[in-house]
């Protein structure tokens, strides 16, 4: 009974996966629909799965650029998958970082600057005004020395 109830937990894991993935290339607006990407896919589901998945990832219905309506992550579970992001790559790419004025600079490994900023951009960070990548280094204009002060701090308490 264990062993099916760990295979279970996988493999809703997978689709739930399969889901995320579906919503974020894909115009998706009815469960009847994910229901049927989700077979092509070569899962097993049925309406009541489709729809219990879609309340617990929190998905909610936006207007897309077609006129019709379309799954996408609710602003609160963005938010939470962009800061998830941005501080397992911080943790992982980041070597160092300090400040100047209004503007922080962070010390990547070479090629990761562009990822971990990409995830920064998500975190929305109050007065945090752009960030700019380049392939080892990132640059952070801040609205004022207290706002670098600020960033810099959150950042050193990521490592």
């Amino acid at each position: 009974m264990r062993r099916k109830s760990v295979e279970h937990e996988k493999t809703k894991e997978l689709r739930r996966e399969a889901i995320m993935h579906l919503i974020s290339v894909e115009s998706i607006g009815t469960q009847q629909a994910l229901a049927e990407r989700l077979v092509e896919e070569g899962f097993d589901v049925t309406q009541a799965t489709v729809s219990r998945d879609i309340r617990e990832l929190k998905l909610v219905k936006a207007a897309s650029s077609d006129g019709g309506y379309r799954y996408r992550l609710s602003r609160s579970e963005e938010k939470y998958q962009a800061t998830k992001k941005f501080y397992s790559l911080y943790k992982t790419a980041a070597i160092s970082a300090d400040f100047a004025m209004n503007q922080v600079v962070v010390r990547c490994y070479t090629g990761m600057a562009g990822a971990v900023c990409a995830a920064m951009d998500g975190m929305e960070w109050d007065g945090l005004l752009g960030t700019i990548a380049g392939d080892d280094t990132i640059l952070i204009i801040t609205k004022s020395e207290g706002h670098a002060r600020t960033i810099l701090r959150k950042l050193r308490e990521v490592k």
